[in-house]
């Protein structure tokens, strides 16, 4: 019993130290030195992870605490938040959300440019797990655009934006993601019932 459990521990301990060695998100395309994407990459995959955990208050650590008109839209957002009042009231919100029971986000397909020796912008996708505790789970994917800034060894967020599609061409995706697999490779041609027979 005792090593059984000793096992466990430790193909949990295993799991655990090979899982936080996570695959890598970053893109082909990205064009930055491999420093400054491994940096930014660092950070969007922090980012997601204090969003995930609910870490509401460390987020803005993430900001440059000197940019004065700091710029972020959340895709549930009508309006940019901007400046450093609009940032604190959003990300530490006077008192506690009780209806969000879990969110998971995953980013993916990172690309990361250099555009000045302190400035890279970054685009990714992210993967959206949400749960509302009177409401089913749902899941969305979309699109994100950012600009960094270098102060000293490190980089901080100064713009952010989440870009969902358009409704119609998200309800085109959806189709096209439930299509059956192997579809239209197996199918046999449709010719709108004009059969030369």
């Amino acid at each position: 019993m005792l090593m059984r459990r000793t096992l466990s521990l430790a193909l949990m301990a295993l799991f655990i130290a090979t899982g936080a060695q996570a695959k890598s998100i970053l893109h082909e395309e990205s064009s930055a030195p491999k420093d400054v994407a491994n940096y930014i990459e660092d950070m969007v995959i922090e980012w997601a992870s204090k969003f995930s955990r609910g870490d509401w208050m460390r987020i803005k650590d993430t900001w440059d605490p000197d940019e004065k008109m700091p710029m972020y839209l959340g895709e549930e957002r009508d309006q940019w938040v901007i400046g450093q009042e609009g940032l604190d009231e959003y990300f530490n919100p006077p008192g506690e959300n009780t209806s969000v029971e879990t969110v998971v986000i995953k980013p993916f397909r990172l690309r990361v440019r250099l555009i000045a020796d302190n400035i890279a912008v970054a685009t990714w996708e992210n993967q959206l797990d949400f749960k509302i505790k009177t409401r089913p789970a749902v899941q969305d994917n979309y699109r994100v655009n950012a600009v960094f800034r270098k102060k000293g060894d490190d980089w901080f967020f100064i713009q952010y934006a989440e870009m969902p599609m358009v409704a119609l061409s998200y309800v085109e995706h959806l189709y096209r993601k439930s299509v059956s697999k192997g579809f239209p490779e197996n199918g046999k041609p449709y010719d709108g019932g004009r059969s030369k027979d």
